[in-house]
């Protein structure tokens, strides 16, 4: 396990689909479920169709060519994958996705036109935040540090909820 309460990897990748797929695919004795969403997304007691999700969450990409004229970029999907060194309840990370999101750029407080992006519950110990870098206004996201961004925000929910090594 990490040495942190909280660890925490940011990286981009080409497929929303091939991405959602491998993180459903994980661990094979937790039902994986999506905790939560981008507003007014998919509700998160219904049943996840893998493909449906993901062609909701690349709907701003899509989009983007005919506003633009400019073919979309390849890495276009934003992952964010957090382990904690023992299970946290659904309301903690819950309140741990919202602090990642709003300190990364991904969907800042108050902003209609943020990012789409999905919270997936795939082990006990783990989350892992899916988004597109297209916001649903058709610009990109502003994703500067964004690796240290969410790292530090990990760190102040720790914190903030007296997490150590060992919780």
């Amino acid at each position: 396990m990490p040495a942190s309460p909280l660890y925490c990897t940011v990286r981009r990748t080409e497929s929303t689909s091939g991405l959602l797929a491998a993180l459903y695919d994980d661990d094979p004795g937790f039902e994986s479920y999506l905790l939560a969403s981008w507003s007014p997304g998919p509700p998160a007691d219904e049943d996840v169709v893998l493909p449906d999700l993901a062609a909701l969450l690349d709907e701003p990409v899509v989009l983007r060519k005919p506003r633009t004229g400019h073919t979309p970029s390849r890495r276009l999907t934003w992952h964010c994958s957090i382990r904690s060194n023992g299970a946290l309840s659904d309301d903690w990370w819950f309140e741990l996705t919202w602090k990642v999101l709003d300190a990364t750029g991904i969907e800042p407080d108050g902003d209609p036109d943020a990012c789409r992006w999905v919270a997936l519950r795939n082990a006990c110990d783990r989350l892992d935040l899916v988004a597109t870098v297209i916001r649903r206004d058709g610009r990109w996201a502003r994703l500067h540090n964004d690796q240290r961004f969410a790292r530090w925000a990990c760190e102040d929910f720790a914190r903030e909820h007296g997490l150590t090594s060992r919780h």
